[in-house]
């Protein structure tokens, strides 16, 4: 699907048909988060879920449990670097997108299982997280509290995106270093920061017996702890900093606490990543409420666009978030124009030329309004 061009002036119901048509899109599709179903245990761990609607989130994290987790413990027995490197590049091309996105953007913000499952609902950020280089339960504070308590704000969120050039290779690559390098440290501070002495003394924990298992794995097995714990954990960190640079590199030049998802992320629509990745293109109304269940996005997107007109949002078509991060990375900002999805008038009849000045201003770094730090 491709936006329309030209310098006519088109009515708002035809802006804003296009744009429910695009969402109903989303609203529709064949689920492929999951590679395959495996019915019996599905059919036992189903009446647990919170909400039956999460039963491709289910039929993922059983994908991961049944196929990664054994293929991890294979290279422990085979302990090769050709094992590792064919265990990496099979799990990681067939899983590892649509996991982070369960992960981080579904179970960490609604609990999959319903109360009385602790083990259950720990599965995902305690057991297998770590098998794609997530350290085990350290993203519910980087994650679900810190970045959307803060909101891409600086100096609190050390995630935020607001102080780089955003399409530039340098800036993010000490971005990614950051994080990589950086975030043990930090993220706990935040915690106590903010007085979260509870999620301090459990991100301590979580990590410290994160770092006790990757040791005494490399005391049995150096190689395999190199291709199961060390590079994904490079890998993984790469491709989270990748992502949250993207949803959020198109930033409205308003340091104000005024700020909304509206202003600091954008919405991709229309997209096949939607379907493998629980809607996670539509990351302004994951901003906006992030309590609200993944495949009500589209809809709540569809009923909200008069404000995404008054709040200038930005909404691509056809076109997902890693595109979009490339696109920009590449200097194909023309290209990218070419995908916005007007919301109203305004938007629509905006030229080529005027829609690239308006996606290069909000690349520039975000002066902040505050000097105090963590």
């Amino acid at each position: 699907m491709c936006c329309a061009e030209g310098a006519g002036k088109p009515e708002t119901d035809t802006a804003s048909t296009r744009a429910k048509l695009a969402a109903q899109a989303d609203l529709t599709a064949v689920r492929r988060e999951f590679a395959f179903r495996a019915r019996w245990l599905e059919s036992r761990l189903r009446p647990a879920l919170s909400d039956q609607r999460d039963q491709p989130v289910l039929s993922l994290l059983l994908n991961v449990a049944l196929v990664t987790a054994p293929s991890a413990v294979l290279i422990y027995v085979l302990n090769t670097h050709l094992a590792g490197l064919l265990h990496l590049i099979f799990n990681y091309s067939l899983f590892l997108q649509r996991f982070l996105v369960a992960l981080l953007h579904v179970t960490e913000h609604r609990r999959l299982f319903k109360p009385g499952h602790t083990l259950a609902n720990s599965l995902s950020p305690m057991l297998l997280a770590p098998l794609y280089g997530v350290p085990s339960g350290m993203y519910k504070l980087h994650h679900k509290v810190m970045h959307h308590v803060e909101d891409n704000r600086r100096p609190h969120d050390i995630s935020s995106t607001e102080p780089y050039q955003r399409d530039s290779l340098l800036h993010f690559l000490r971005y990614w270093a950051r994080h990589a390098f950086a975030a043990w440290l930090e993220v706990p501070l935040y915690a106590l920061h903010t007085q979260r002495y509870g999620l301090l003394a459990e991100c301590l924990a979580t990590e410290s017996a994160y770092f006790i298992a990757a040791a005494l794995s490399w005391r049995l097995r150096q190689t395999a702890t190199l291709w199961v714990f060390v590079i994904p954990y490079l890998v993984t960190s790469l491709a989270l900093m990748f992502g949250n640079w993207s949803q959020h590199m198109f930033l409205q030049p308003d340091a104000s606490p005024s700020k909304s998802g509206y202003k600091n992320a954008y919405n991709c629509v229309a997209s096949k990543d939607n379907q493998l990745t629980f809607n996670d293109g539509y990351h302004i109304q994951h901003h906006l409420n992030s309590q609200l269940h993944w495949s009500e996005l589209p809809q709540q997107f569809a009923s909200t666009l008069a404000e995404h007109g008054r709040q200038r949002a930005l909404v691509f078509e056809g076109i997902g978030v890693f595109e979009v991060g490339m696109l920009v990375f590449m200097g194909r900002l023309h290209v990218l124009a070419k995908h916005v999805l007007p919301c109203d008038v305004a938007m629509a009849e905006l030229s080529m030329s005027e829609r690239v000045e308006l996606l290069q201003s909000r690349l520039k770094p975000v002066e902040c309004s505050c000097v105090q730090s963590i």
